[in-house]
């Protein structure tokens, strides 16, 4: 199973600025905070939906931003890259650095930031990395377009 949403929890020293979310990657959970000073939960609903359906239709990578602020309030973002392999989705998660990038960051176009799939770190250390398959990532994206109406 791989899901990925926004609780209405607020996160007490965040003045009501962050929210709690969550993140399932099969056995795997991860609670997250995602930022409300740039996107509204409605905008992370779509950019995840967005997201799921690059990998249905054929797109080797995708990515699930779970905190956006923009280059001018953070130096960086935080998204969890989506590697497509056949049947099997590589998960990462990943801090996309604004002063690390080639260019400024777009988000009319986010997927060209997503850096080729490395195992392993500079040092040699391996990267966390998850599996999931292109079936959970499908049922994802039917569960979302359910709740949003679609």
């Amino acid at each position: 199973m791989f899901d990925i949403y926004l609780t209405d929890e607020a996160v007490p020293e965040s003045d009501g600025n962050a929210v709690y979310g969550h993140i399932r990657i099969e056995d795997y959970a991860e609670t997250f905070i995602a930022s409300l000073a740039c996107w509204t939960p409605a905008q992370y609903e779509k950019h995840w939906r967005e997201a799921c359906q690059r990998l249905i239709d054929g797109r080797q990578d995708s990515a699930v931003i779970c905190s956006y602020v923009e280059s001018s309030l953070s130096e960086f973002l935080v998204w969890w890259p989506l590697y497509r392999d056949g049947q099997v989705v590589h998960v990462q998660n990943e801090l996309l650095i604004y002063s690390q990038l080639s260019g400024p960051f777009s988000l009319a176009d986010p997927w060209s930031f997503i850096r080729e799939r490395r195992t392993t770190n500079d040092d040699g250390l391996a990267i966390s990395e998850w599996d999931t398959s292109i079936q959970s990532i499908h049922e994802l994206l039917e569960r979302k377009q359910s709740a949003a109406g679609m």
